[in-house]
């Protein structure tokens, strides 16, 4: 029986040895070789990983009512962290966890899609499982508008949007052309407008703030201050808006919390000091320095001046021995020929004590200062109105004709003139009436720069030496007061008045009026008969407008 399995054994295994040998059949692999290597085989055994469930209550969303320009705060507790927007009536709650008030409002009131604010992920509560879905897309983008470069997929910064006028349409059919957008006056902070609309239509300012992200690694480092600048600008120039105006709520409390209230909601301030402080904190914030040109804001505004001050002082004694000895001297003359008696070589001995020493120092700005000369109101006899005087600006510009102690040595790519208007004495702030008039292009400052000979410093490499000291208005910040403030027993001009700001779309060419929430297209002519505060002058040739 043994012998018989043994021949059946070989029988089984005989025909298999003549088939390997033929090549018919495939080897049998030894125990200690590795496996064979098939390349078309997935050596990962893990499942795929399981689609996300669709949402059953996606046509619950109400966009009618999404605003993500208010603080993000929660609207029970006030908490700042891990804030959800309820997509159903628009409110924001903490937390989305079992009892956190998202959690609890999910029960309550039956909403059940919400979005976290910070990273724009949706979520649907109370299950808690994540949303993905295209359909959400229009919101996130309203949440957070994303930029890039132009050549990338959705790219929109640079020539794209200088070259572009075409119009947008917000969720309720109203039409705007994105960068020229009404903003919200939250009580008297119409002159933070004013300023915010100036900056917008910067080129490199906005550029560089439009590629950044809410939590982007370089953005960690900034302060709320410019985190909230950057948002507005994103919200600004976004084409794919719910509303066409912009609430800057987030940024007005920044503000108010940086400046420590000194700039603050239902208190109007001038907008130069306001200007000036903001740059400066823009600045810091973003990780500028004192050097030159470390942040975006000294490489578009900041230039040189050299300041010449005099200081008399009094010399020292030996000199002042010298001086008697001189003013004794006979060749002085006598008493009675100076007929003075002894008054008058005392009087030049004493004027002669003291020299005149001058230091001239290099100092950056980001801004020049102008005072407007006060020029009285007359009225006409003819048609028996006011007449309100004009200066041009060529004649406030000799400030900086180097024979009144300053010398401008290197202007700026971007170039903010302030007119003086109010001065405040002990008893009331008083403003200047005076038109400046100004041309809108062309404006040549090529008398006004003593730059140093051979330096070749200060002026861009890709802009034409014939237009280095040429420059075009960009933005118009005026002021206007009612026509009763200003007279006796009337209220404050600075207080009682507004502000509105003239930019320039560089696309159509065309020029537009804001003021707050109106926006409105406006004649280059009319902008010089506005009573301007702060000019906002780019170079030719850098390309922008």
């Amino acid at each position: 029986k043994s012998q018989g399995n043994a021949m059946m054994e070989d029988k089984n295994v005989q025909p298999t040895a003549s088939a390997e040998g033929a090549g018919g059949g495939r080897k049998r692999p030894r125990r200690d070789s590795p496996p064979p290597h098939n390349p078309t085989v997935s050596i990962s055994s893990a499942p795929p990983p399981p689609a996300a469930p669709r949402c059953p209550y996606l046509d619950t969303i109400d966009r009618a009512v999404l605003d993500f320009d208010f603080e993000r705060l929660c609207s029970v507790t006030l908490a700042s962290s891990h804030v959800y927007g309820c997509l159903v009536c628009g409110r924001f709650f903490a937390g989305r966890g079992q009892g956190t008030q998202a959690y609890l409002h999910s029960l309550d009131a039956g909403h059940c899609v919400f979005v976290e604010l910070s990273t724009g992920r949706f979520y649907c509560l109370p299950d808690g499982y994540e949303v993905v879905d295209g359909g959400l897309d229009d919101i996130r983008e309203a949440l957070d508008p994303r930029y890039g470069h132009v050549g990338e997929p959705g790219g929109r910064v640079g020539l794209v949007l200088d070259s572009s006028s075409a119009l947008s349409r917000d969720l309720f059919g109203r039409r705007y052309l994105p960068g020229y957008i009404g903003l919200n006056n939250l009580g008297k902070t119409d002159y933070v407008n004013a300023a915010m609309q100036a900056l917008a239509h910067v080129g490199p300012v906005r550029d560089y703030f439009l590629l950044t992200s809410r939590n982007g690694a370089r953005e960690a480092r900034w302060t709320p201050l410019a985190l909230r600048f950057g948002e507005l600008m994103r919200k600004m120039w976004s084409d794919r808006r719910f509303k066409s105006n912009v609430d800057p709520h987030e940024m007005v409390q920044a503000i108010s919390t940086a400046s420590k209230k000194r700039f603050h909601i239902n208190r109007r301030a001038d907008v130069s000091e306001f200007l000036s402080w903001f740059l400066n904190n823009l600045h810091t914030g973003i990780g500028g320095t004192r050097k030159p040109g470390s942040s975006v804001v000294h490489k578009a505004f900041q230039g040189f001046v050299d300041v010449t001050t005099r200081q008399r002082r009094r010399i020292g004694a030996l000199d002042r021995a010298a001086l008697r000895a001189a003013a004794n001297d006979d060749r002085l003359g006598s008493d009675d020929e100076e007929g003075g008696g002894a008054s008058a070589p005392t009087a030049a001995s004493r004027a002669a004590a003291t020299e005149v020493k001058e230091s001239t120092s290099r100092t950056p700005f980001l801004m020049l200062t102008f005072d407007i000369p006060e020029r009285p109101l007359f009225k006409d006899d003819t048609q028996g109105g006011v007449v309100i005087p004009q200066e041009p600006l060529f004649n406030i510009l000799r400030k900086f004709d180097g024979e009144g102690g300053y010398r401008l040595r290197k202007l700026p790519d971007y170039l903010i003139l302030v007119l003086k208007r109010f001065r405040r004495n002990n008893f009331a702030t008083e403003k200047n009436p005076t038109i400046v008039t100004f041309p809108v292009k062309n404006l040549d400052l090529e008398n006004y720069v003593f730059s140093q000979p051979g330096s070749g410093k200060g002026t861009p490499a890709a802009v034409p030496r014939a237009l280095a000291n040429k420059y075009d208005l960009v933005a118009n910040i005026c002021h206007d007061s009612p026509a009763e403030v200003g007279r006796e027993g009337r209220h404050d001009p600075l207080e009682d008045g507004s502000y509105r700001c003239h930019v320039k779309d560089g696309a159509s060419k065309q020029w537009y009026e804001m003021q707050d929430l109106h926006v409105m297209e406006t004649m280059p002519q009319l902008i010089g008969l506005s009573e301007s505060f702060v000019l906002v002058f780019e170079r030719k040739g850098l390309g922008g407008y």
